[in-house]
């Protein structure tokens, strides 16, 4: 059996140790089972991408841009939106 040492975020490390405690496993073991099915499949076992917003969104996020901008629109604080929205 060969040693493997990674580095990893301090936060993140807890949160893996927690999840792999529930589970019953330990985080060499998750590990392991992670190597296993890389070899096994030939790939990563899960999806590695960047999304992109399609067209809506993307239209959504540019007029947004232009509310934030536009001194004729009035901002409202969290609290005066929920105020607001309990009277719709």
């Amino acid at each position: 059996m060969a040693n493997l040492t990674i580095s990893i975020d301090e936060n993140d490390k807890k949160y893996i140790s927690e999840f792999c405690e529930q589970i019953g496993i330990s985080v060499s073991g998750l590990y392991n089972m992670f190597t296993k099915q890389v070899i096994r499949e030939g790939k990563i076992p899960f999806e590695i991408g960047v999304e992109h917003p399609n067209r809506k969104t993307v239209k959504a996020m540019k007029e947004g841009d232009k509310l934030i901008n536009d001194p004729n629109v009035k901002s409202y604080t969290f609290d005066e939106f929920a105020e607001e929205m309990k009277n719709w």
